[in-house]
């Protein structure tokens, strides 16, 4: 995705060699949510209130939080429909982190941005990254790097399967990658 937009929307090719530009699986978490106006990366708490936000991989003072919502945190349901976009699978925790390393690239090199269009210009490399296949492409060609080691899955599912228990697998990505990902695994 970082590729697609350095190539295609001609983001600065400096992001490439940042090496700070790289996935932390340890910044994002299903249930997140992005501003698309702001680009902050929100934290909503049970009353819909946006609780945490981060500006790049900085968490911002409640203050700003505070201006940026009209003094009160808190979205009615139709202006956080519009305005935010949840993160609650796993190409939104890629969305995630890369939003905030654009974000935070700009923000350190002193390069004015439209967050809006950074935050729509990530969403469409992530997807079409994904649906270029070259995704899968990518990780069918390097599984170790992309899939737990799962010692005992081989033996629950041959347990399960000498019980008399019908299994079927079901999955909506392409035979060729479900496949060099099973022949890794097992």
């Amino acid at each position: 995705a970082l590729d697609r937009l350095i190539q295609d929307r001609q983001y600065p090719m400096e992001m490439k060699e940042n090496r700070t530009l790289k996935y932390d699986p340890f910044f994002s978490i299903r249930g997140l949510a992005v501003d698309k106006e702001t680009g902050w990366i929100t934290h909503l708490s049970y009353t819909h209130k946006v609780a945490v936000a981060w500006e790049g991989r900085t968490k911002l003072p409640t203050s700003r939080i505070f201006d940026e919502y009209r003094n009160k945190r808190a979205l009615n349901p139709l202006e956080r429909k519009k305005r935010l976009k949840p993160l609650n699978d796993l190409f939104s925790m890629a969305e995630c982190c890369l939003i905030a390393d654009v974000i935070q690239f700009f923000n350190d090199e002193d390069i004015p941005y439209c967050a809006q269009n950074v935050v729509q210009d990530v969403l469409q490399a992530v997807t079409s990254t994904h649906l270029s296949g070259d995704f899968h492409r990518l990780v069918a060609q390097n599984p170790e790097a992309y899939f737990l080691s799962t010692p005992h899955l081989k033996q629950v599912l041959r347990s399960l399967k000498e019980s008399g228990k019908r299994l079927i697998f079901v999955s909506n990505s392409p035979f060729w990658y479900v496949d060099a990902g099973m022949k890794y695994i097992f």
